[in-house]
């Protein structure tokens, strides 16, 4: 329980964690209670489910797990036979096709699908911007 302790480490760790924004709770279009507001109207879309499903063990190992996500972007860049490119952008687009082929299956150009908006804030969260902008949804 002293200085060199297990727990006095955890507790160090604890404190020194910055805080995450609670979502609010008055989103008359949120169901799961974990969504944010997003840039437009069109994007404010969520999971509609009780448990939201970014609290999934599935959607944690398929799109938000790094290992995964690198052998996506890698198999991604071999089919288009271009350099990988591990950036947090890479990561971020690879974790939302890895959530909308896991939801809805292939999607393409003329078949897009609006991602919920607690997927989109945790996958953000998870694989930030450096800048902090975000390109949102494009129907195209």
């Amino acid at each position: 329980m002293g200085r060199g302790s297990l727990d006095f480490a955890k507790q160090l760790v604890v404190e020194n964690l910055p805080e995450e924004p609670s979502p609010p709770s008055d989103l008359p279009w949120c169901q799961c209670r974990v969504c944010f507001p997003m840039e437009t109207e069109q994007e404010n879309v969520c999971c509609k489910k009780r448990q939201c499903i970014t609290s999934y063990r599935t959607f944690n190992n398929i799109c938000l797990n790094r290992d995964i996500l690198e052998v996506c972007i890698k198999a991604r860049c071999d089919i288009r036979a271009v350099e990988f490119n591990f950036s947090m952008e890479s990561f971020r687009k690879a974790a939302y096709r890895q959530f909308a082929l896991w939801k809805h299956g292939k999607l393409g150009r003329g078949n897009r699908r609006v991602l919920p908006a607690c997927v989109v804030t945790l996958i953000q969260q998870a694989y930030p911007s450096a800048d902090g902008r975000y390109m949102g949804f494009r129907n195209s």
